[in-house]
C-alpha cells in the first residue's frame, strides 16, 4: 500500500523526480544548465501528493529580478541540472551535491531558521531563496538520501532524525575573493538575551541599574542583558566581595561569549498534511521551515538537538561579523556527511 507521505517512499520519490520536475525545468533560462527530458511514467505508477498549486485568484507578489551571480559563483553551477524554473536549485549528480542559490536576508537577527523562502519570515533567518521547499526535498532524494523524522514534542521532546547534511556557504568577499565556510560558522549562541541569578538582595552601595545590570525585586534576581566584556566583568567583580554575586557575574560573562553552533543539520523531511474537506495534500515545509536552527514539526532540515522557538528563548543568532552584507549572493552546498552511502537515484 502506498504511503501517503513523501518520506520513505522510493516509488514516490522516483515519480516526483522523473515526472513532475521536467515540467518546471522547461521554463529555465538560456543561461541555466540544460535539462534532459524525462519519460512519462508508465501507467499504474502511484500518484504522489503534490503541493497545492497557487490560487490564481490570489494576488501574486511582484518579485525583483535576482541579482546576477558573480562569475566565480556562476562557474560553480555551470553544467549542473537546474531543478526549478527560477534557477536557484541545482543538482550536481556527479559530485553528489545539491547547490542552492540564496541571498543574505539578515546578518544580525535572532534566528529560528538559517534559510527560508523569499518573503517568508526574513527577520528570523540569515538567508532567503526563491524556491519551493519540495524542490529542495526532491533534490536530496535524487542524491539517494532518505528523510528521517522531524522533531516531536509530546509526550516528551524527541530530536529530529535523518541523514546528517553538511551545509557549506560559498560567497565572494568585498575584494571578489571566493570564501567557503560551514554554515555553522555563521551561527552563534544567542548572546542578546537576559541572564539571571537568584540572590537575597542587590549589591550594597551600587545604584542599579548600572550598565546592563538590573535587580528584579519581585523574583529576587540579579539580571544582565547581552554580552559582557572582560572590562565590564572586572569592573562588576570589584563592586561586591560576595561569592554568590561574583559567581553570577562570572557566569554572565561566560554565557555572553560567542561560540559557533556545534549542532549538525539532518534531513528530517517535513511531512504531508491532508485537508479533509478538499482531500488535497500539502507539503508542510512550504510554510517556510527550510533549514532550521529551532525545532519545528514540519522542518525540511533541522538541527539534532533541542532548540526553542519561543520568543526570548531562541538558542542562536547570526554571527554578524562573519556574515556578508544583506543581498549578497551565496551558494549553499548540501551534501551527505557520509560520502560513501548516498547513491544518486536512477
Amino acid at each position: 500500500m502506498l504511503h501517503r507521505s513523501l518520506r520513505r517512499n522510493t516509488a514516490a520519490a522516483n515519480f516526483l523526480l522523473l515526472w513532475c520536475l521536467p515540467f518546471w525545468l522547461c521554463s529555465a533560462t538560456a543561461d541555466e544548465p540544460k535539462v534532459n527530458p524525462a519519460k512519462k511514467p508508465a501507467a499504474g505508477t502511484p500518484a504522489v501528493p503534490q503541493p497545492a498549486p497557487d490560487d490564481p485568484a490570489a494576488p501574486q507578489p511582484v518579485l525583483k529580478p535576482l541579482k546576477p551571480l558573480p562569475e566565480l559563483l556562476q562557474k560553480e553551477v555551470a553544467g549542473r541540472t537546474a531543478l526549478n524554473p527560477e534557477g536557484t536549485v541545482f543538482l550536481d549528480a556527479a559530485g553528489n551535491r545539491l547547490l542552492l542559490r540564496a541571498e543574505v536576508a539578515c546578518p544580525d537577527c535572532i534566528l529560528e531558521m538559517a534559510l527560508v523562502p523569499e518573503g517568508n519570515r526574513e527577520h528570523e533567518t540569515i538567508l532567503r531563496i526563491r524556491s519551493k521547499a519540495f524542490v529542495i526535498h526532491a533534490g536530496l532524494l535524487a542524491l539517494g538520501l532518505q528523510p528521517g523524522k522531524p522533531a516531536s514534542f509530546s509526550p516528551e521532546f524527541k530530536a529530529p532524525s535523518g541523514p546528517v547534511i553538511e551545509v557549506t556557504a560559498v560567497w565572494l568577499n568585498e575584494r571578489g575573493e571566493r570564501q567557503q565556510r560551514p554554515l555553522q560558522e555563521w551561527i552563534r549562541n544567542n548572546t542578546h538575551r537576559y541572564h539571571a541569578a537568584a540572590m537575597q538582595g542587590p549589591p550594597p552601595n551600587l545604584e542599579l541599574p548600572y550598565k546592563a545590570l538590573r535587580w528584579d525585586k519581585f523574583n529576587k534576581e540579579i539580571l544582565w542583558y547581552g554580552p559582557m566584556s572582560d572590562e565590564d566583568r572586572d569592573d562588576l567583580l570589584g563592586k561586591w566581595d560576595h561569592e554568590p554575586y561574583r559567581a553570577a557575574i562570572r557566569r554572565f560573562h561566560e554565557a555572553g561569549q560567542s561560540r559557533p553552533m556545534q549542532a549538525e543539520f539532518v534531513f528530517a523531511g517535513s511531512s504531508m498534511f491532508r485537508d479533509e474537506e478538499t482531500g488535497r495534500e500539502y507539503y508542510q515545509a512550504e510554510g517556510g521551515h527550510l533549514i532550521c536552527t529551532s525545532n519545528f514539526p514540519d522542518a525540511l532540515l533541522d538541527i539534532r538537538e533541542q532548540s526553542s522557538a519561543s520568543d526570548g528563548a531562541q538558542s542562536y543568532e547570526g554571527w554578524t561579523e562573519r556574515i556578508p552584507p544583506e543581498g549578497t549572493p551565496v551558494l549553499l552546498i548540501l551534501q551527505s556527511a557520509r560520502r560513501e552511502q548516498p547513491t544518486p537515484a536512477k
